[in-house]
């Protein structure tokens, strides 16, 4: 038999309930307003990216390598650094004989080539035009017969004048005019006998031209080169099995003019 509740048991059991209840959704609401509260704070990642964007521009901004996207104006940058003072340059290449060496002998028949490595080092007093000396060397390819070793070495040097008409730019020609003086020495040898040749004489004219790239605050290119000289003296030294040994000195015998033409890479520090 069910019994109802009397009022005062009512509001006991009305009393509890709210008891139970108030704090629960106190705490629910709590809850919901400290999720509504979490707020996702992405400015730091944003400026972070806009910081590393601005230095990636302006490390491409500043670049002034003949392949860079953009430049400010590098070449007013170097003409507002450049100091006059020395500097210098280096070279490896290979050259042609042309021209005679006495008489009717061709150069020809006496050299095949010449392997030669060089370098030149002057002081700058404007961007455009430098005053210095020229020195290079190197083996020569001596015309030999298939029973004979051969070989020689040639060395040569001299003032020399050096222009680059566009100093500051990425892209610059080169050019030098110069003279000097030469050596030349050539060897063969058998198994009975060696013969060994040196001459020497003036260089009268020495021409370079070239194209560089600045790259990394120096300058790399291909060039190349036309000399023209003399040789006036001459010593020939023989040893011989069958003929004894000599040694002979003396002045050639009508000289004609040869020439050296070259190709090759070079390299110049600023």
């Amino acid at each position: 038999m069910i019994r109802l509740m009397s009022g005062k048991e009512a509001w006991l059991v009305t009393l509890t309930l709210l008891g139970v209840s108030l704090p629960a959704l106190a705490d629910e609401k709590k809850a919901k307003k400290d999720e509504e509260d979490v707020v996702l704070d992405n400015r730091g990642l944003a400026k972070e990216k806009a910081d590393a964007e601005e230095k990636k521009e302006q490390e491409m901004f500043e670049n002034d390598t003949p392949f860079a996207t953009t430049k400010p104006d590098p070449e007013a940058n170097r003409a507002l650094r450049w100091r006059p003072g020395f500097r210098g340059g280096g070279r490896v290449g290979y050259a042609l004989p042309a021209g005679s060496y006495s008489g009717q002998a061709d150069f020809g028949l006496l050299v095949n080539g010449l392997i030669f490595v060089g370098g030149e080092f002057g002081y700058w007093f404007a961007p455009f035009i430098g005053v210095g000396f020229d020195l290079s060397g190197g083996y020569v390819l001596a015309e030999c017969s298939e029973e004979a070793s051969c070989m020689g070495w040639q060395v040569r040097g001299g003032p020399m004048v050096f222009f680059r008409p566009m100093p500051h730019a990425n892209f610059t020609p080169f050019f030098g005019v110069g003279a000097g003086y030469e050596w030349m020495t050539r060897s063969a040898s058998t198994d009975t006998a060696s013969i060994r040749s040196s001459a020497h004489g003036f260089e009268y004219l020495n021409l370079q031209a070239g194209m560089e790239f600045r790259k990394g605050g120096d300058l790399y290119g291909m060039f190349v080169s036309y000399s023209m000289g003399k040789f006036t003296r001459e010593s020939v030294s023989v040893e011989s099995d069958s003929l004894g040994d000599s040694d002979d000195s003396h002045d050639i015998k009508d000289p004609k003019i040869h020439n050296w033409i070259g190709l090759g890479a070079r390299v110049a520090i600023e």
